[in-house]
């Protein structure tokens, strides 16, 4: 790799002297060369100098910031194109149950939670087994099973308690205990004895093993007829059953207080990964927009305003227009700005809500091929009018007829006034075709999506479900992408949310259930796949001229970590730890670490 020269000039942001300096490192610059350096020097939050340690020295004044990084690796700062700190922050207010081995320490979690909660005041737990993808559930466990109701009446007797179900594996099971099921209407006598004698109520389907309500199964003790406590198909996003909210009337709704405190303590495990700038693209409250403004991150957050496809047409309309109002894309500022409005065409395939270009097989094994989320047509003129205007549209479209309805639409605004300079974003594309890609290519459309969507479905959704083959093979194709000219940027999406493992991801193509590797030819280098984080991602959001690579003049956003990403066994580089993270030339993850070198210098 070239060496920076960068230093050498100062660029446009000259200063007297730096703030900062970081000396003695490994720096991939990320630069058009992809150069090398071994210093950078920061003042005003901006990076004033890249190059040897000769070349800032003339940087270096009486009240400058030194520090040895001992040959430690520099990068920038990382830039996640489709994250869910929102979302993600609601979980801080549950027990977390994320390597809980036994019902064991399952029911001692919970027992220490009831020891803090009010009484009478819900207990809501992350689900069972490993974050996020949930393999192996409950036969990860020492006992082989979920606990039961009775065990976790044990655990919080004056409490209801539901342990979520995983948003992102269909079929599954959330647990609740008596109290929880008595407030879902699950326990009354009247609804075991109708059940018992093979009778249905209100709807509810009767076998001999489960209560059936829409498609959310209840299952049964078969010798009391009553519930275990397990209660399957549950996942709180694309859950097409109208019981979903009925049978879950105790949890607590979320208010700016908890949507603000859940943020406020989510950020810093997003800045633990390096993550220095983060685009939500399904933000729709109020109370997290005011959340983000009156919390004043480090984190840069870029949104999307998330169009409501349940609202009519006229009332779509009238918020796009406010929109732009606004201030139109951009509106905002370095840290916290509007970058356009988002609209889903389909969800994941996992759970049925993939609009495919052939039948699957559904979350109950039947084949299916589901419509769009939003009609064709009206998807058409809501992308026609936000192009009008001036809008960037963000759509999420995983399967090939989804992509292909997001790429006609866009087509039909770019023949009213073309869009090739406005960068659309087409999220998630699991599974385009090289035409697509080419068409993409054509419009400008700039898309986004994530390697660990293998990790965690290849196995059971790609090749089970939808039947392997190119499906498998050519899914989240990068390798195509790049080969054809366009600057894909990664995502972390549900998880896992580290970057390196992201990266790492890039180049394995592994299965996390089997080990397989999926696609190999999609494979893409080390430093193409630290492009997807950093320049690529700068792109995706207009802010090329002052992100994703660390060159004079743009922003002192830095990772410093504990591996060199181009040097180590490949196999490590899901393992490299970010040892400190840097915004605006500040640390704002990693503290400890920068003040334990300058002691020892």
């Amino acid at each position: 790799m070239p060496r920076s020269r960068s230093a050498a000039t100062g660029g446009a942001h000259r200063a007297t002297s730096a703030d900062s300096v970081l000396t003695n490192a490994n720096i991939l610059t990320v630069d058009a060369d992809f150069s090398t350096a071994d210093a950078v020097a920061m003042a005003g939050g901006r990076i004033v100098g890249v190059g040897t340690h000769e070349d800032i020295q003339h940087l270096i004044g009486p009240d400058t910031q030194i520090t040895d990084l001992g040959g430690r690796t520099v990068l920038p700062g990382f830039i996640d194109t489709h994250g869910h700190l929102g979302l993600f922050g609601q979980e801080k207010h549950w027990v977390n149950l994320d390597g809980a081995g036994s019902v064991t320490e399952i029911c001692e979690r919970i027992a220490r939670a009831a020891a803090t909660t009010p009484i009478g005041e819900a207990i809501v737990a992350t689900p069972v087994g490993d974050h996020p993808y949930f393999f192996r559930v409950p036969e990860c466990l020492v006992e082989g099973r979920f606990p039961t109701r009775q065990e976790l009446d044990a655990a919080a007797p004056d409490h209801p308690v539901y342990i979520t179900a995983p948003t992102n594996r269909v079929p599954n099971s959330a647990l609740f205990n008596t109290r929880a099921l008595r407030a879902a209407g699950l326990m009354s006598a009247k609804t075991f004895t109708k059940a018992l004698k093979g009778k249905s109520k209100d709807g509810m389907e009767v076998t001999d093993t489960a209560y059936w309500l829409d498609g959310i199964e209840v299952v049964r003790d078969q010798q009391t007829g009553r519930p275990t406590g397990e209660i399957r198909n549950m996942q709180p996003i694309y859950n097409p059953s109208s019981y979903y909210d009925k049978i879950t009337p105790f949890l607590p709704q979320p208010t700016y207080e908890s949507i603000r405190d859940g943020i406020r303590l989510m950020a810093p495990d997003f800045l633990a990964e390096g993550v220095t700038t983060l685009l939500e693209n399904h933000l729709t409250r109020a109370e997290e927009l005011r959340s983000y403004r009156e919390l004043d991150l480090p984190l840069r957050i870029f949104f999307a305003h998330e169009i409501d496809a349940r609202q009519s047409v006229e009332e779509i309309e009238r918020m796009l227009r406010t929109v732009s109002f606004s201030g139109r894309e951009g509106f905002g500022d370095d840290h916290l700005a509007l970058v356009g409005v988002s609209i889903g065409v389909d969800g994941p395939h996992w759970h049925g809500a993939g609009v495919a270009d052939e039948h699957y097989i559904g979350p109950d094994g039947t084949m299916i091929n589901p419509d769009p989320l939003v009609p064709e047509p009206i998807y058409r003129a809501i992308v026609g009018l936000a192009a009008r205007l001036g809008l960037r549209v963000h759509t999420c479209a995983g399967g090939r007829r989804a992509i292909q309805i997001a790429l006609d639409a866009f087509a039909a605004a770019d023949d009213e006034s073309s869009i090739s300079d406005r960068r659309f974003v087409l999220e998630h594309c699991e599974f385009p075709t090289p035409a697509q890609i080419a068409e993409c290519g054509r419009l400008g459309v700039v898309p986004t999506t994530t390697t660990n969507f293998l990790w965690g479905k290849v196995s059971e959704v790609f090749i089970d479900r939808l039947g392997g083959g190119d499906y498998s093979e050519n899914a989240i194709p990068l390798r195509w992408w790049l080969d054809a000219g366009i600057p894909v940027a990664q995502e972390t999406d549900w998880g896992p949310r580290s970057v390196m493992f992201s990266i790492w991801q890039s180049l394995a193509r592994q299965s996390g259930l089997t080990g397989e590797v999926i696609g190999a030819h999609q494979r893409i280098s080390r430093e193409e796949a630290i492009r997807l984080f950093t320049n690529n991602g700068a792109h995706a959001l207009f802010k090329e001229d002052v992100l994703g690579s660390i060159e004079v003049g743009k922003f002192a956003d830095l990772v410093v970590l504990s591996e060199s990403p181009m040097t180590c066994p490949e196999d490590a580089i899901k393992d490299i730890e970010v040892l400190v993270t840097m915004i605006d030339g500040k640390a704002v993850h990693g503290h400890e670490v920068l003040a334990q070198l300058r002691e020892a210098q």
